[in-house]
């Protein structure tokens, strides 16, 4: 079995923020946490899904592309595939919406997702 990439998601969503030129403020207010937490989410290797999505959203950029290229794989899995993999009926309502919206918006892109 290949040994897993290893990903400093936290380096990858500052890259991002820093293109953004959104305040720190700003940011901390899109993803409903207090200031501090922003700077601890720049030193994360790892970062739950949710919340990812969330900072996907506030800051207008897929992470979840960003992962598939940087591990170098390549999507198989149709929306429809991808949404029973995922389970939305796990997550809030709110948060389906928004993996579905993200997911519709792959698809018109023509994007592919991991």
């Amino acid at each position: 079995m290949a040994k897993p990439h290893r990903i400093h998601i936290g380096h990858l969503i500052k890259e991002v923020f820093d293109e953004k030129g959104i305040s720190v403020t700003e940011f901390a207010r899109r993803i409903n946490c207090a200031r501090p937490n922003v700077y601890s989410i720049f030193e994360r290797y790892d970062i739950g899904v949710e919340q990812l999505l969330v900072i996907s959203e506030a800051l207008e950029h897929n992470f979840l592309d960003d992962i598939q290229y940087k591990c170098g794989l390549e999507s198989q899995l149709t929306t429809r595939q991808l949404n029973v993999q995922l389970n939305l009926e796990a997550f809030s309502p709110e948060m389906a919406e928004r993996i579905s919206l993200l997911l519709k918006e792959l698809a018109e892109t023509g994007n592919h997702v991991a």
